[in-house]
């Protein structure tokens, strides 16, 4: 039987990437799995191969269609039991260069998002007494990137989020955790490698600062998701889990590659 079997759940930034891995492993154990995403056609269609799951278009930073999809989900599936705050953007550029408008539109999706995705599934589960909220950060949540240093903010600020999140309402059974993901092959990776002179040596030069010379594939961050909405995850709470190959455990590679 599945690990969240009886469970109903809402995935942000669905019709791609992560969010849609997440999605898939979500619907996989059972789950009932709302795909939430400004490409609405993208998250019906994935949700079209998933068991027991729908597809619906929504912008994570507006406060009026957040609190409709909630809405929603309680109307035709009477309960929300994970939240799973996943869409995100990032503009490269260094801080100096970046625009007032680049600022405003990170942050309304990174952080707005997390914060209004949260804020409407919380009245629920405190009033069922349980209910989990998984927030994607990042390692750029606890370091900083030269031309992401927007998206870094907003990645740290999950964090902070997710700590007060977890001190308010783990007195009414809700959890809420973090993820930080180093780099994963997404679409979105894939993009920015190509964009390089040499997207192949690009590549490989950021796979080998990776410990385990990779990066992460989607699977393996929905994996992390699913452990930690299920009940094997149940006295985490208020913390990250690091999902990086271990590239945080060493600061640099001074020493040749053993292979």
């Amino acid at each position: 039987m599945g690990r969240l079997v009886g469970r109903v759940a809402i995935v942000t930034g669905a019709a791609r990437g992560i969010g849609r891995a997440i999605a898939e492993a979500y619907a996989a154990e059972g789950a009932r799995t709302v795909l939430v995403d400004l490409d609405g056609a993208g998250a019906r269609t994935v949700a079209a191969t998933l068991a027991d799951s729908v597809g619906v278009e929504g912008d994570v930073g507006d406060e009026a269609r957040v609190a409709a999809i909630v809405a929603e989900v309680l109307r035709d599936m009477g309960r929300l039991d994970i939240v799973v705050n996943n869409a995100a953007i990032q503009v490269e550029a260094r801080l100096m260069d970046h625009s007032v408008d680049d600022f405003h539109r990170i942050v309304r999706t990174n952080l707005l998002g997390t914060f209004l995705c949260s804020r409407a599934a919380l009245p629920t589960m405190v009033a069922q007494g349980s209910g989990v909220i998984v927030n994607l950060s990042s390692i750029l949540g606890l370091a900083g990137d030269a031309l992401l240093p927007v998206y870094s903010m907003t990645k740290a600020g999950i964090l902070g989020l997710t700590r007060s999140t977890a001190a308010a309402y783990a007195p009414y059974g809700v959890r809420c955790v973090a993820i930080c993901p180093g780099d994963v092959d997404t679409e979105l990776n894939q993009v920015y490698f190509a964009s390089q002179p040499d997207p192949a040596g690009f590549r490989a030069r950021i796979e080998h600062e990776y410990p385990m010379r990779r990066i992460a594939t989607p699977g393996e961050i929905a994996r992390t998701a699913v452990f930690l909405a299920s009940d094997d995850a149940s006295f985490i709470n208020g913390s990250h889990l690091l999902v990086d190959g271990g590239l945080m455990a060493r600061p640099f590679d001074l020493y040749a590659d053993p292979s």
